[in-house]
């Protein structure tokens, strides 16, 4: 009997300890990830600070531009990041943009069914159009994520189209052929490539050269960092203007939180 009980003491004391053990890693875990996520976002952000401050020195430059849109490829400790202002203007206007433009948006970038995609477009104009605001709208979408209200809408469908739309700051795709502005978007994605420099973008509204993309007053500024094995991206929205109280000539309109987009190569 007392053999049992020191062999069932020994048994408890094993699953403890490897509940402890098991409860440390996940601890190391996550503190690595808030680690890489703070060194991702800080490489991030000054990446972008330089990127822009290059665009407010040589407006009319070619170099550092990538098939007309202005990019960077820098280097903090042993983060490697690369950064690319997109004018805004080249985005899909969840605010403006026509019903059809919409339809397919949802249709050829988040693989919707033409019959849902439709349906979704039509309440996404409906909610809009709803200034009185209430449960069935509020007339404006102040941000992407403000999509999420809209009837049928979902995470992973917002997730699909996030690197196609913005909330007021687009708008230059109103009068475009969609498949082929989804088309160019698409290949401007983070982690599609496009820091090979190999795109073809003078179609894109606001990109047609590298001056006219320079010219642009509001930017989607995306800032890929290699941290922890991993490719994060850190996105700001930025305008050509200057804050108040600030002495940057450009202003931050919008920062979200960096998120992992891929492995690092």
């Amino acid at each position: 009997m007392a053999l049992a009980i020191v062999v069932w003491f020994i048994a408890g004391m094993s699953l403890l300890v490897a509940g402890i053990v098991s409860q440390a890693r996940v601890d190391i875990q996550l503190a690595q990830l808030h680690l890489f996520r703070a060194q991702a976002e800080a490489a991030g952000d000054g990446a972008i600070h330089l990127l822009m401050a290059q665009l407010q020195e040589s407006p009319g430059a070619d170099g550092g531009a990538m098939e007309g849109l202005p990019f960077g490829r820098y280097r903090f400790g042993e983060a490697e990041v690369r950064v690319m202002a997109l004018p805004a203007q080249a985005l899909v206007d969840v605010n403006s943009a026509p019903q059809a433009l919409l339809a397919q948006l949802w249709s050829e970038a988040a693989g919707l069914p033409r019959d849902e995609a439709v349906q979704l477009a039509v309440n996404m104009v409906e909610w809009r159009s709803n200034r009185g605001g209430g449960n069935r709208g509020g007339g404006r979408f102040d941000v992407v994520e403000d999509v999420l209200r809209v009837e049928g809408m979902t995470r992973t469908r917002l997730d699909a189209v996030r690197h196609f739309i913005s909330a007021g700051q687009g708008g230059g795709m109103a009068n475009a052929a969609p498949q082929e502005r989804l088309r160019q978007l698409s290949a401007l994605a983070p982690g599609s490539g496009w820091n090979s420099g190999s795109l073809e973008t003078s179609a894109l509204p606001g990109a047609r050269t590298p001056q006219a993309a320079r010219s642009a007053t509001r930017f989607r500024v995306d800032a890929i960092v290699d941290v922890g094995g991993r490719q994060w991206l850190r996105r700001r929205w930025v305008a050509s203007q200057s804050a108040m109280d600030s002495r940057l000539p450009w202003r931050t309109e919008r920062t979200e939180i960096a998120r992992v987009v891929g492995n690092a190569p």
